[in-house]
């Protein structure tokens, strides 16, 4: 089965971006977080990503 790949938006805590990365750690999760795409810099998400080493692309706060 050929995996979806996700480009996540987020904002803040990222709970939903952290609960798609662990369903994606199950093998046959359809899908896989490749890039996450914040407009705050601030963002708790962030590190989230970082984490799972996720690249991040970030906008100025309120730019995207």
């Amino acid at each position: 089965m050929e995996r979806k790949r996700l480009g996540v938006l987020v904002s803040g805590r990222g709970s939903n971006l952290q609960a798609l990365i662990d369903a994606s750690k199950d093998k046959d999760y359809p899908a896989e977080v490749v890039v996450v795409i914040s407009n705050n810099p601030s963002a708790y998400a962030i590190e989230r990503a970082k984490r799972e080493n996720i690249p991040v692309f970030c906008s100025g706060e309120g730019k995207l």
